[in-house]
């Protein structure tokens, strides 16, 4: 018994030693380099680990428990980025905001997921795109920021744009793919019911890009940036659900690279992003499909510059993605603390739609509190 716990204690100094520079990284955000960026994912699974062992000590060797104590109180900066217990009263969140010069402004930013095309088009039954629409619709909400949008001028019941310039939201500004001409719009989008003053965009690959917007609100001009950085296209329900072991190691390595790729391709794109939010004379608000965790190098550099709306107003854990791994937050609205106050903000979960959860908060301006 003492060998097998001396071992252990062996292993567990390792994983203290591992913590501590985990900690680092995704604190100091030092590195973008792809491994650093799979430690840092690693956070929540290592807090986990301590755990366990917290319980191990406290059965067999309680003094050693403190150690792991310690490490755990360490982590405390990283809990606002993981969970939220906000008690505090908001304006409904089902209530309709009211226009012209509101000191409130909320914005909702969605990944719609091309509104269901690829089901739409092996389904007779065609209610659940409907559904969608009218959910969007009955939001109210001021400002759609959406990624993965689409809309067919061919295709009745994809006349996404019409419907929401008919339903209030006659300003709006695209990021679009395909060739010029062409009936289909799919890519970034924003809609708003307010003036959009001016546009600019820049073209990542693909679907991935930055859109923005200077939006007339309240007397005032209000940027905001609709994001979405590189996709990975991970299949990992085909990693969990493959039989077979040779195409399950296949899979596994394709989403290892996938997700390498990934960390090296968003520390580019953020580049630019940083400039824009820099360059800023006017109180911004950066929302949209990140495609990195609240342990990453992307989100902590964009945390040193603007708070993040869930850490400051949200609940639970704000899981956003609908798909495996269900438990990751990577959609995000981050804003100009110093000149914006978030009065409330939710990851609204009970809607199914599409591959990722919509996020809606409320904005005012501060010398108006």
């Amino acid at each position: 018994m003492r060998l097998l716990t001396g071992f252990l204690w062996f292993l567990y100094k390792i994983l203290v030693l591992y913590t501590l520079i985990v900690y680092a990284l995704t604190y100091w955000t030092f590195s973008s380099h792809w491994i650093a960026g799979f430690m840092m994912m690693s956070l929540p699974v290592v807090v986990v680990l301590h755990l366990v062992f917290m319980v191990l000590w406290l059965a067999v060797a309680p003094r050693r428990a403190i150690v792991t104590l310690l490490v755990l109180l360490a982590g405390l900066p990283f809990l606002a980025r993981t969970f939220q217990l906000d008690l505090s009263p908001g304006p409904s969140l089902a209530a309709a905001p009211s226009r012209g010069q509101s000191p409130v402004i909320s914005v909702l930013n969605y990944n719609v997921f091309n509104f269901g095309l690829n089901q739409y088009r092996h389904e007779e039954n065609h209610t659940t795109l409907k559904q969608f629409k009218n959910w969007l619709v009955q939001q109210n909400a001021d400002v759609l920021c959406l990624q993965e949008y689409f809309s067919h001028g061919d295709m009745e019941d994809f006349h996404i744009t019409e419907m929401l310039i008919k339903t209030g939201y006659r300003h709006h500004a695209f990021l679009l793919q395909g060739s010029h001409g062409s009936p289909s719009e799919f890519g970034l989008a924003v809609f708003s019911r307010y003036p959009i003053l001016a546009t600019r965009d820049t073209l990542f690959s693909g679907q991935n890009g930055l859109l923005q917007a200077d939006i007339v609100w309240n007397k005032d001009t209000l940027r905001i940036i609709n994001t979405h950085l590189y996709s990975m296209t991970l299949q990992l329900s085909q990693v969990v659900s493959e039989q077979d072991y040779d195409k399950k190691k296949h899979e596994a390595k394709y989403a290892f690279r996938q997700m390498r790729r990934g960390f090296e391709t968003r520390a580019q794109e953020l580049n630019p992003l940083e400039k824009w939010i820099a360059a800023s004379p006017y109180p911004i608000i950066v929302c949209g499909d990140f495609n990195e965790t609240p342990y990453s190098y992307v989100y902590g550099h964009l945390r040193r510059r603007l708070a993040n709306a869930f850490e400051e107003r949200g609940r639970g854990f704000g899981f956003s993605y609908n798909h495996l791994p269900n438990f990751i937050r990577i959609d995000n609205q981050f804003y100009d603390q110093n000149r914006l106050e978030l009065t409330e903000f939710k990851t609204l979960r009970e809607v199914p739609y599409s591959d990722h959860y919509p996020l809606i908060g409320f904005y005012t301006r501060k010398e108006q509190l």
